[in-house]
């Protein structure tokens, strides 16, 4: 084999290759979950379970909020899941809410953005926890 054929063939070799390996690795849409503490000056442990229609648990995640680490943006889970009920727990106190959408048509999400919540970890008058949950469409992935 001359010295041109094995370029070409290694050529061909190493674009077969990096072709099969972008297909294999190429990013899921998905909904998501985005913490965020309302008052930094304050800590919290949060714990977020998004469950779907099932009843089965498409999303678990704990957190310790902070003045350090205020937020955890973008939790993913399966574009595929059908949301229905979302539990967080702040410092043992938990609060149940629908997904947003779930009861109403949810967001129209554009293009390839996906609806997801952001929930605000926030303090009552009386300074009791307490939670604030938003709905939003972003592109978010997951591996």
């Amino acid at each position: 084999m001359n010295r041109r054929s094995l370029l070409a063939s290694t050529s061909a070799a190493l674009v077969a290759a990096a072709g099969c390996s972008a297909a294999e690795s190429s990013p899921q849409l998905a909904h998501w979950v985005t913490v965020y503490l309302g008052e930094r000056d304050e800590t919290h442990d949060v714990s977020v379970a998004v469950t779907d229609d099932g009843g089965e648990t498409v999303l678990e995640k704990e957190y310790s909020l902070s003045d350090d680490n205020e937020a955890d943006e973008h939790a993913p889970f399966p574009e595929s899941a059908d949301p229905e009920t979302v539990v967080v727990t702040v410092d043992g106190t938990r609060f149940e809410r629908d997904w947003p959408g779930f009861e109403r048509p949810a967001l129209p999400c554009d293009g390839d953005n996906r609806s997801g919540i952001e929930v605000w970890v926030e303090n009552d008058e009386n300074g009791s926890p307490g939670i604030r949950i938003e709905a939003d469409c972003q592109y978010v992935t997951m591996e």
